[in-house]
């Protein structure tokens, strides 16, 4: 992350053990002392046999000098009669001849005559005529007179073959010299390329040495460098962690103020009252609520531009009645603290530019509603100037002012101008980090001018492009009633079914129903509806693919509206479920606004004569009310709601019917988690009855038990969770079915007659 991958990479030497080095060294060294064996010996080889060549033409030299000093011998000693001295010296002069060529004929000296064809001949022939003159060379005892003129003869021709053989040996003798002088020659040669090679590889270990200490230092240097950023990172992070944890600290006691108003004027509400506190009632919690929704809209806002998933709608905007209708909501809150409130649109600004609408809208409102929350007292003035490219938005008051410390931490996430603003004001310190934000992605600047104490100016500088004059019709106002009008409810759930019913039944629609999709299809093609709400989630076909089913048989299946109605919220399964063919998606729990907006959106076109627009495809959001510090187990709203929908019969009944499928629920998760190996169809089957036990938990305002499903189908769906951790979360789930069992019936005895 903050190093190359060379860095991140060590040296491949440097991962080596020192045993492995050390072994490798030793094998080298063994490697070398072989050579050096190898090549003593070859050089002793060398020797020996140079010193059997000079023997063995030693010998043969012997062999000639004997061959011709017996026969110059005999010459000597035959000029006179022959004595029998003479003639045993002549004898012994032989003798000595003859075991010259045993010699020869013998050991290494015969191998190395063999080799030699010439030598080998004459060394035949010399043994023959040694032979022959073995015959004549007879002892005294034997005759008193040798054959003086054929010995003589027979010698001659023995001194011209030893020296034919002398001569032999001599020329291969020469001829050895030369070849050795040649392979000596070519050793040389080997020689000196292996020195090359040896310096060149002596260089190259040099050279890798350098770099591995280089590589080394280098990684030490990058390690040090990466610490100081961990370091650095740490710091950021910690930061970032602190400033989350003051922004949720901070969230929950924003949260807690209008939510007190609501729930204290809802209790006072409740009793009675005269027709002024009733209508003050409601303006409180009208207003309270309306913080609540502020403040949760600022949250996703922020959340989704995080993730990039923010999308600009450009398009032809007259400006200056935008601009009007921005300041005019808040002239009566500057009036309540007597500012004044001014706009002023330069003459030169075009009526009509292009611009996402809603995202200025929002800047403008942010903008304006902190001018005048930080204005105690002067004015609060809107200016909005231009020029050849650019278009400028400045909000100016007369408030409190900010220091250049403050301004550097203005635009950043949860940060407010200092803990005492936060205090005195409230706020999540998200307005103007999304300003920011919505600004540079229109692909332009937001900024302050501001001095402690003399009051500040937000400016909005945005890209001019003028645009044509276009006109659209304002959307009408929801229709509440829709008498005559028939629907299809695919739901597989009881609970769910009997709340869906009861407030559609409250809007004036006539419901119809099916449990799973394979009875929803043939019902879906005997009676024409004006609308089908289709859970995601049934028990033989999902709602996905019996929305395709239908789609497929055309004519006016394919064109009515197909209402998703699940537990989930995802935008992925958003996407899915249009995707499949379905026209919009609106989540549980239930409530009159969310099927109201619904209902009005996609049957405006079927009912209303009045109008040829298309349905706006919106999502019905449903938020939802946070859980207690203790995390109660009950939503009264819902319950509440509930029971003035159904009456109070049906509500007993409902409870009733919701304690069997909760009970009917866990015995169906206790046997599947008790199979053992935990099969992925068993795994399919957990997932789907959690996701059925959190819809219906939902729908009767048993949120705990709802978290504590979803927990356990997320874990479910987690292809590596054990078996161990989904025993852990089922344990939960059912304590909390207990608790959940044991309040509704309390709440049933408080609330219920009978």
């Amino acid at each position: 992350m903050f190093s190359s991958a060379r860095s991140a990479q060590p040296s491949s030497l440097l991962r080596y053990p020192r045993r492995f080095k050390l072994v490798a060294i030793v094998a080298v060294l063994l490697f070398a002392a072989a050579l050096v064996v190898a090549t003593l010996a070859a050089w002793r080889q060398e020797n020996l046999t140079q010193s059997l060549r000079e023997d063995t033409a030693w010998v043969v030299y012997k062999l000639d000098r004997d061959a011709v000093q017996l026969l110059n011998h005999l010459l000597a000693v035959t000029r006179e009669p022959l004595s029998p001295r003479a003639h045993e010296e002549l004898n012994l002069r032989f003798e000595l001849l003859y075991s010259r060529i045993t010699l020869l004929n013998d050991g290494e000296v015969s191998n190395l005559m063999q080799q030699i064809d010439a030598a080998r001949e004459l060394l035949g022939q010399i043994q023959k005529q040694l032979d022959v003159l073995d015959i004549l060379f007879e002892p005294y005892a034997v005759v008193d007179q040798l054959p003086v003129a054929a010995l003589e003869d027979e010698l001659q021709a023995l001194t011209r073959l030893t020296e034919r053989l002398v001569i032999a040996i001599n020329g291969y003798l020469a001829e050895s010299a030369t070849e050795e002088r040649a392979q000596l020659s070519l050793l040389y040669k080997l020689l000196m390329t292996l020195i090359v090679g040896m310096s060149l590889a002596a260089f190259l270990v040099i050279a890798f040495l350098v770099r591995e200490m280089r590589e080394s230092t280098a990684i030490r240097r990058n390690q040090e460098q990466l610490g100081r950023q961990l370091e650095v990172t740490a710091k950021q992070a910690q930061a970032a962690n602190q400033a989350k944890s003051d922004f949720l600290a901070m969230v929950s006691h924003e949260i807690r103020t209008p939510l007190n108003g609501v729930i204290g004027m809802s209790e006072l509400l409740r009793e009675s009252a005269s027709p002024a506190q009733v209508k003050d009632y409601a303006y409180t919690i009208h207003d309270s609520a309306n913080q609540l929704l502020a403040m949760i809209n600022e949250i996703l806002d922020f959340s989704k531009i995080e993730a990039g998933h923010l999308t600009l709608e450009t398009s032809p905007t007259e400006l200056k009645p935008l601009v009007d209708s921005v300041v005019v909501l808040f002239a009566p809150r500057a009036k309540m603290k007597g500012l004044t409130l001014s706009v002023n649109v330069d003459v030169l600004v075009p009526t009509w530019v292009l611009v996402d609408a809603g995202r200025l809208r929002q800047i403008l409102l942010n903008l304006i509603a902190n001018a005048i929350k930080f204005t105690d007292y002067g004015d609060v003035s809107v200016r909005v100037s231009s020029t050849v490219e650019q278009l400028l938005f400045e909000v100016s008051d007369t408030g409190c002012g900010l220091s250049e410390q403050q301004q550097q931490r203005l635009f950043e996430p949860f940060q407010q101008a200092d803990a005492s603003v936060a205090r005195r004001f409230g706020g999540t310190g998200l307005g103007l980090a999304i300003c920011k934000r919505l600004s540079e992605a229109m692909q332009g600047r937001l900024g302050v001018k501001s001095q402690l104490g003399q009051g500040s100016t937000f400016w909005c500088e945005l890209p001019l492009v003028a645009a044509d004059p276009g006109a659209r019709p304002l959307p009408s106002s929801p229709n509440r009633d829709f008498t005559g009008t028939t629907l299809l409810l695919v739901e597989d759930n009881a609970v769910n079914r009997k709340v869906a019913r009861g407030l559609l039944a409250r809007l004036g629609c006539e419901v119809i129903w099916a449990e799973n999709g394979r009875d929803a299809l043939p019902m879906a093609q005997s009676q024409q509806v004006h609308l089908i709400f289709m859970d995601i989630q049934l028990p033989d076909i999902d709602g996905l693919t019996v929305t395709q089913r239908l789609r497929e048989q055309g004519g006016w299946l394919a064109s009515v509206p197909i209402i998703a109605m699940t537990a989930g919220g995802a935008e992925d399964d958003r996407q899915r479920c249009l995707a499949a063919g379905m026209d919009d998606y609106i989540t549980k729990p239930l409530s009159l606004s969310a099927l109201t907006n619904v209902l009005a959106q996609h049957l405006a076109p079927q009912l209303s004569t009045t109008t040829d627009s298309p349905p706006l495809r919106a999502q019905a959001l449903a938020v939802s009310p946070p859980f207690t510090e203790e995390q109660s187990l009950l939503n009264s709203d819902t319950l509440s709601m509930l029971k003035t929908m159904l009456g109070e019969a049906s509500m007993a009944q409902l409870i009733m019917l919701y304690h069997q499928q909760v009970s009917d629920y866990s015995a169906q998760l206790t046997a599947c988690l008790a199979a053992t190996p935990l099969t992925s169809e068993r795994t399919q089957q957990v997932v789907r009855l959690a996701h059925q036990l959190r819809g219906e938990s939902l729908s009767m305002g048993a949120e705990r038990l709802a978290e504590l499903a979803k927990q356990l189908e997320i874990l479910a769906e987690t292809q590596r969770a054990t078996a161990k951790q989904l025993d852990e979360a089922f344990s939960t789930l059912r304590l909390a079915a207990a608790h959940t069992h044991s309040a509704l019936e309390r709440w049933s005895r408080e609330h219920l007659s009978g």
